[in-house]
């Protein structure tokens, strides 16, 4: 049998068969206990401040917090929480648990238990998996399986969601910029004919990437001589 393990509404430690956590807003609270390094080995804990959210999302790792990164990007997810559930059961080699990395909320209501995709996939992440979904059929939440951003994506990423925090932008300002991404053309070139400051713009050029009202060649790299153009949305 499988118990979940998480803290209720008074943050008490609780635990609950997993067809009694069906509505429940767990991805809003905090991990049962205090987080701990990437499946147990040596990392750096860290949190990332969640445009998403408005507050801090945790995350065992450097590599939960690319995924996090990723999620806090992805315009159908209403709310992140890390690591906010442990599961435990009897494995067939002794006692075992598991914490999802995330628990999310889709803009459409939806859960999902999201895991980071480990470097080996070897019996005891199939065991988990099988674990997890067995749980989340009874919860009736989703179970989404993710890789660590990498590359070029990655790095773009990066340099837009260090533009997520929200900043008051004159109505004014931001229209001159995206009235000149009309077509797609390099990012300075639009910046120059926007007719604000160069720093201004360019700033607030990546500030609309992480916003998506700018549409970019995710495989090449972010910078000044990137492609971009208006998304068909913004228009």
């Amino acid at each position: 049998m499988v118990t979940v393990h998480h803290l209720n509404e008074q943050e008490q430690l609780v635990s609950t068969a997993p067809a009694d956590l069906v509505g429940v807003r767990l991805e809003e609270r905090l991990p049962p206990t205090d987080p701990v390094a990437y499946h147990g080995r040596p990392g750096k804990l860290s949190k990332w401040w969640s445009a998403t959210t408005g507050g801090h999302v945790v995350c065992g790792s450097l590599r939960r917090r690319r995924v996090a990164l990723e999620l806090d990007f992805d315009p159908d997810i209403a709310w992140i929480g890390g690591e906010p559930v442990e599961l435990r059961w009897q494995g067939a080699r002794g006692k075992r648990r598991l914490r999802p990395d995330f628990m999310v909320r889709t803009v459409d209501g939806a859960r999902h238990a999201v895991v980071v995709e480990p470097d080996k996939c070897g019996p005891q992440w199939r065991e988990d998996l099988e674990v997890l979904h067995g749980v989340a059929a009874a919860a009736c939440w989703r179970v989404s399986v993710r890789r660590v951003p990498e590359g070029v994506r990655l790095e773009n990423l990066e340099l837009a969601g260090d533009y997520r925090q929200p900043v008051t932008v004159p109505d004014g300002e931001q229209a001159a910029l995206e009235a000149a991404f009309d077509r797609e053309r390099p990012i300075r070139e639009a910046v120059e004919a926007s007719g604000l400051s160069s720093a201004l713009a360019t700033d607030l050029a990546y500030r609309l990437v992480w916003q998506r009202r700018l549409v970019i060649h995710w495989d090449r790299p972010l910078g000044p001589w990137a492609l971009a153009r208006l998304a068909g949305d913004a228009a």
